[in-house]
């Protein structure tokens, strides 16, 4: 008790500089939080909005060949077909494979069309790919797939070029449909489709880069109906999760290619894309913007650190008697170390827990703010500051580190004065 007394008098004799060096313990303390919280939230946001779509599925798609083998030539393009798909299916390593078909033609309701031209899938397609169906309408169902109907489902951009008379477009904020299309029809080609559904709006893509938001869906049998020749856009696959994705990318090129009888060796005519380990890079420099962000409110920390060892200089140099009398009367070097590094500690705690309250209500502050809409927050996954219990221990290990190395100088200089400096001592 006596020594947390004597080191609140001697705090106090310091009052205004120790006030300024709690104030920039303070903004340090805010500014390395809400850096390593904003980091984090935008880290985990580009992983969900990469994750999400196809960001987990291996992308298979045939390509063209580079010599000749075969019935290959070289240039001569392989063209999947739907019954690859249950090869495909048929796989071990696989849990789910799901085929999709481009029809290249326009669809347009009145004088408004869209740029995405539609895309055949399966019922299964919309769980594969993980997005949702907006209130009021349906996805495609084994009835629809069955008789071949001539239903069609939008993205909330796609319906927007379609269904509004407004041109203009906003980069800002996306645009929103005032009213809802459901039930309307279009036209794919000189056929009449229904609009049986709209997608909630979602930042995804799908197949090769085409945003989830103006994708155009109709049932697979419809465009088999429209196209019996046809052949097949791609397969995106699914892996089993205990396997090795990378085998089953190369395994699924060597199903495909000895059904084909093409080369096993021809890279490029049988085309894999594991769309999930080509994030690794991203990740990568993720971590390192996070880690970035961390090290400048380090930096922004380690300058408050050297405001409190000029307080505890003033402080060792006000207390040079003091210290050599308690070093008379017994007080071992040791001891004085520990006395001048608690007062550090104490200095770094009362400012660092002031911080981190502030850095909890500006964190809840900005994520209550409404961005839902804005087209820059949608495609970075709608990121939004995470104070996550790492965070928090980072930023007290900080804390403690830069005390300790701010008291460290000040105490050995305290631990060295002597009785007889003490006396001399004015």
């Amino acid at each position: 008790m006596f020594v947390i007394r004597q080191l609140l008098q001697e705090m106090a004799a310091e009052k205004l500089r120790l006030f300024l060096t709690i104030l920039a313990v303070v903004w340090a303390t805010v500014c390395i939080t809400v850096m390593l919280a904003a980091g984090e939230g935008l880290r985990q946001g580009l992983i969900r909005s990469s994750e999400s779509g196809n960001g987990k599925l291996i992308y298979l798609n045939g390509g063209y060949a580079i010599k000749d083998f075969g019935r290959f030539h070289q240039g001569e393009q392989l063209k999947l077909k739907p019954e690859d798909i249950g090869v495909i299916r048929a796989l071990p390593s696989v849990n789910r494979a799901e085929p999709s078909a481009l029809w290249t033609t326009n669809v347009t309701h009145g004088d408004n069309g869209t740029w995405q031209s539609p895309l055949a899938v399966f019922p299964g397609y919309k769980d594969l790919m993980d997005f949702d169906i907006a209130l009021g309408g349906r996805w495609f169902n084994p009835m629809d797939i069955k008789e071949q109907r001539k239903v069609i489902i939008l993205g909330q951009s796609a319906a927007y070029q379609l269904f509004s008379d407004n041109d203009d477009f906003d980069w800002i904020d996306s645009p929103k449909l005032t009213s809802n299309p459901v039930g309307k029809t279009v036209k794919v080609g000189n056929e009449t489709f229904t609009l049986i559904g709209l997608l909630k709006s979602d930042s995804s893509y799908i197949e090769s880069g085409t945003p989830l938001d103006y994708a155009v869906f109709i049932p697979f049998s419809t465009w088999q109906r429209f196209n019996p020749n046809g052949e097949l856009n791609a397969i995106n696959i699914e892996p089993k999760k205990t396997v090795d994705r990378t085998v089953v990318a190369q395994k699924v090129k060597q199903v495909i290619a000895r059904k084909y009888g093409a080369s096993m060796e021809d890279d490029q005519l049988v085309q894999t894309q594991d769309l999930l380990l080509r994030q690794k890079t991203m990740r990568r420099f993720l971590i390192g913007l996070q880690s970035f962000l961390g090290i400048i409110g380090l930096v922004t920390l380690g300058v408050a650190g050297i405001g409190i060892a000029n307080v505890m200089y003033a402080t060792v140099k006000r207390a040079t008697r003091d210290i050599g009398i308690r070093m008379a009367v017994g007080a071992t070097p040791g001891d004085i170390k520990r006395h001048y590094l608690l007062q550090s500690l104490l200095t770094m705690t009362i400012g660092g827990v002031i911080g981190l309250m502030l850095t909890f209500s500006l964190i809840e502050l900005l994520q209550s703010i409404p961005l839902d809409g804005n087209v820059i927050y949608d495609e970075l996954g709608k990121p939004k500051p995470e104070l996550s219990m790492p965070i928090v221990v980072i930023v007290v290990m900080s804390l403690a580190l830069v005390g300790i190395a701010a008291a460290w100088f000040p105490a050995n200089r305290a631990a060295t004065i002597t009785p007889l400096e003490a006396l001399q001592n004015d």
